[in-house]
């Protein structure tokens, strides 16, 4: 197969704002180069899951006068006109006065979209400019030769259970290129293979899970329109990092979303039910009252920071978005750093193209762009506010407004040796949406009769961890996938219900999950998240 000149693997903002931007250029020039997006989900925005308040200025940058073209998106871009925090205790909910916030974390100028049609919309708009997009193709590693990236390989389709070859069977494809963007997302299958092979950050990057449900309300709308509302507390422990939020989408449509730090202590912590408990406390299951969920879903957020970025270029190969780990937690918010990134990359693919050179030296001024936009120095001045959390709300809370100020770096933690022996909240269950429910509303599709995506590396450590940490597995996973067999003493896996949140890979107390990509077309499908 001939090589191609730029691939984009992943098909989410940073990707296709890559693809979107390196076409531009490459056709300008008038170079005869092709430029080839895939992506494992089965179309696009499936796989994509957002709050989301969104700096939108890096959209104008990338696709000039788009809030004038009648799309998919300007019918779902909403501005944000009430911006409130409040800090749940118990029943009750606290309003933080809007100037004791944090500037950073203001959201006025804001708007809210749904993530999926957000990137909906660019991949229409990047197959108009001459892009190839591929959905259903899954990437399992990189072609490294000689020290350079050289492109990826593909999974293998049409295995049974067994892994024996079916009459379907197709090997997966090597897919070369000139250069390689890598745009995988949170713990992505490749932007972790190109950490390990070409260095990771000064700290080890840590996680959080985001829980969400798009809502609508048939009846009166009490939360209102144009209204954002975030919240600290209740429901989580003081100990685990994280809060909720509401956004308004339009006169009879909101998200509402909780997010938790993956470095907690407790083996039976259940974040889909603390998103049930969170639903269900007083202020917001008022805000909430009449609404019926459309949609649910789950996703891991990066966000060790300034100080957990690892290498982003290598011969052949750029990293973007949320797989380099441009998050800011301090603003919560990082798809304006994803179609930023991808801008800086595809400028610096133009120039490789143009120096007819793709090795490490002419790829390495990304960073120097990344630097020029301003996207390091807002990183590195939120570079300790994760860090400022790990012993908890009220310790962390008043070091998070100094941490840009301190001269040291505060050290992360992998989030697996978080949980702690014998730590349990003994929570029940609220009794409100079940697990089953919420991973039907997610869309979730596996084929059946394939080998398992997900597997235990020893199944011994799984006796072992039931008795010291309860098994955490079968509680964090969101989508269920996990479950412990007194019968047989063994976690039984159910991978078709998988939501590809990649909670497994980091949260297992004894890293002894190993998740890659399944068949291309197959996981959530996200439509409106």
């Amino acid at each position: 197969m001939k090589p191609i000149d730029v691939l984009v693997v992943g098909a989410g903002p940073a990707g296709l704002a890559t693809a979107i931007r390196v076409r531009e250029r490459l056709s300008a020039e008038g170079r005869e180069a092709t430029v080839v997006v895939i992506d494992k989900a089965f179309g696009p925005g499936y796989h994509n899951l957002s709050g989301a308040a969104f700096e939108a200025a890096c959209l104008e940058e990338l696709l000039p006068g788009w809030r004038t073209d009648r799309s998919i998106l300007t019918d779902n871009v909403y501005p944000v006109k009430r911006d409130e925090m409040y800090f749940l205790l118990g029943g009750a909910a606290i309003k933080i006065p809007h100037f004791v916030v944090p500037k950073r974390m203001h959201h006025k100028s804001d708007v809210t979209i749904s993530l999926s049609r957000l990137v909906q919309f660019m991949a229409q708009r990047a197959e108009k400019r001459g892009v190839e997009i591929y959905h259903g193709y899954s990437a399992r590693s990189l072609i490294v030769e000689d020290g350079a990236v050289k492109g990826v390989k593909l999974a293998d389709v049409g295995l049974d259970k067994a892994g024996e070859k079916k009459s379907n069977y197709r090997p997966g494809e090597e897919i070369r290129a000139k250069v390689t963007i890598l745009a995988d997302g949170t713990h992505g299958v490749l932007s972790q293979q190109f950490g390990e092979l070409f260095g990771r950050g000064r700290n080890p990057q840590v996680y959080s899970i985001g829980i969400k449900a798009v809502v609508q309300f048939p009846g009166e709308n009490p939360f209102g329109s144009g209204r954002v509302v975030h919240t600290l507390g209740s429901p989580a422990p003081s100990s685990v990092f994280g809060g909720g939020f509401m956004y308004s989408l339009g006169e009879k449509t909101a998200a509402v979303g909780l997010i938790l730090g993956l470095d907690w202590k407790y083996g039976d912590l259940n974040p889909q039910r603390e998103f049930e408990r969170y639903r269900a406390h007083p202020f917001i299951e008022k805000l909430l009252k009449g609404s019926v969920t459309l949609a649910t879903g789950a996703k891991t957020i990066p966000e060790g920071g300034f100080f957990s970025l690892g290498a982003l270029t290598a011969s052949g190969a750029i990293v973007v978005g949320d797989g380099a780990g441009f998050v800011n937690m301090e603003k919560i918010k990082g798809i304006h750093y994803a179609i930023g990134s991808g801008i800086c990359a595809a400028e610096t693919v133009g120039d490789a193209f143009a120096a007819a050179d793709f090795g490490a030296a002419a790829l390495a001024p990304y960073r120097d762009r990344l630097e020029k936009r301003g996207i390091m120095r807002e990183l590195e001045h939120a570079r300790n506010y994760r860090q400022s959390f790990h012993h908890g709300l009220y310790f962390g809370t008043p070091l998070s407004l100094i941490q840009s100020k301190l001269p040291m770096k505060l050290k992360t933690h992998p989030d697996a040796t978080g949980t702690k022996p014998g730590k349990r909240l003994g929570r029940k269950d609220p009794g409100r949406m079940d697990q089953a429910t919420f991973v039907s509303l997610t869309g979730s599709l596996h084929r059946e009769d394939e080998p398992s995506h997900v597997t235990i590396l020893d199944p011994a450590k799984c006796v072992e961890c039931e008795a010291r940490f309860s098994n955490s597995c079968i509680h964090f996973c969101p989508g269920q996938v996990y479950r412990w067999s007194g019968e047989s003493a063994s976690v039984v896996l159910s991978p078709s219900n998988c939501l590809h949140c990649m909670t497994c890979t980091v949260k297992c107390p004894y890293t002894n999950i190993q998740w890659v990509a399944p068949e291309g077309g197959e996981g959530p499908r996200f439509k409106a998240m």
